[in-house]
């Protein structure tokens, strides 16, 4: 089956007058609705809708993409109409391929969620959630692109991946990486040939009841190895659930903004990660101990060198979030 991004280069092998209509071609597995191109050469979505109510008020404008609901438009394979009909209009609005292409990735995992011909409720629901993933572009970013990287390096690496995803960031203020509402998973990388990493005094003192793992890894940045999006990409072949690939998708663009660009051009050496990556318990990390810290001082942070602390071969508790690594 051709990628999404195969289909749209071929359509831009083609030409469409402004006049003319869109030029579309279909999409796998999808009846009704379309992937076109615009008269300059960016990617679009033509969803067919089921009412052909007015609903204008409901358009968007980003910096990035538009969507236009419910209008009448006329769409066109290799320049001869095939089609006319109410249709909500998804276009990008860039020329950067690489946003191309993770465009239409994304669009298409909306879109293959969609019934035939939705009613409008349905699709407002889909779009606000494309909405908002690419409102983030243009915030500042939460987390280096390098930390990033390690949580996809250590979610491809799990035996149940799709469990991690749903204990991801569960809230933006989330002191761990991955928090089920039990345990807990910190997941910590270094470019440097030890294992020294940085912590917070709150990081390594969970809540009395509560099972804490921290997750070692080695981010070296390379000119040839692996992006955030050829992980997520070995990500998506052992997760089936949709929205959990759209979850992926919408914890990027949170935690990126406007650094999302700058990921295709930064690649990391996977082989190394993946063989030196290794699991501590919290208890056994070397830290400051809260009963020397006053209780008027706050933010608390230190450097922690675990290269002789054992790691774990075995895991010891019953947490299904930390079953879910081994």
């Amino acid at each position: 089956m051709k990628s999404i991004f195969n289909i749209f280069q071929e359509l831009q092998k083609q030409t469409a007058s402004k006049t003319d209509g869109f030029t579309i071609a279909s999409l796998p597995l999808v009846k009704f609705h379309k992937i076109g191109i615009s008269p300059s050469g960016q990617p679009m979505f033509f969803i067919k809708c089921g009412d052909s109510a007015k609903a204008k008020s409901l358009d968007s404008n980003l910096e990035f993409i538009s969507v236009q609901f419910n209008r009448e438009c006329q769409l066109l394979t290799n320049k001869k109409k095939v089609a006319e009909g109410i249709y909500t209009v998804i276009s990008l609005k860039t020329d950067s391929v690489d946003l191309q292409e993770y465009f239409l990735e994304v669009v298409y995992l909306i879109v293959k969620k969609l019934s035939p011909t939705p009613k409008l409720k349905e699709l407002k629901f889909e779009v606000e959630k494309l909405i908002n993933l690419f409102s983030k572009f243009s915030r500042p970013p939460i987390k280096t692109i390098q930390g990033l990287w390690a949580e996809l390096l250590v979610i491809e690496q799990a035996s149940d991946p799709e469990y991690l995803i749903r204990a991801w960031h569960s809230a933006a203020s989330d002191k761990f990486d991955f928090n089920d509402g039990a345990d807990k998973i910190e997941v910590k990388s270094t470019a440097k040939s030890r294992r020294l990493h940085n912590f917070s005094i709150e990081q390594l003192n969970p809540n009395k009841n509560s099972n804490l793992l921290v997750a070692s890894v080695f981010t070296v940045e390379t000119g040839i190895g692996k992006n955030i999006f050829d992980l997520v990409e070995l990500i998506e072949k052992k997760v089936k659930d949709r929205d959990l690939l759209f979850r992926i998708n919408e914890i990027l663009a949170q935690t990126l903004g406007r650094d999302f660009e700058k990921t295709f051009e930064m690649f990391f050496d996977y082989q190394l990660a993946v063989d030196e990556l290794e699991f501590y318990e919290s208890v056994n990390i070397p830290k400051i101990g809260t009963e020397f810290i006053s209780a008027e001082v706050s933010n608390v942070r230190f450097d922690s060198d675990l290269t002789e602390v054992q790691p774990i071969k075995k895991l010891k508790t019953k947490s299904l979030l930390h079953k879910s690594l081994f």
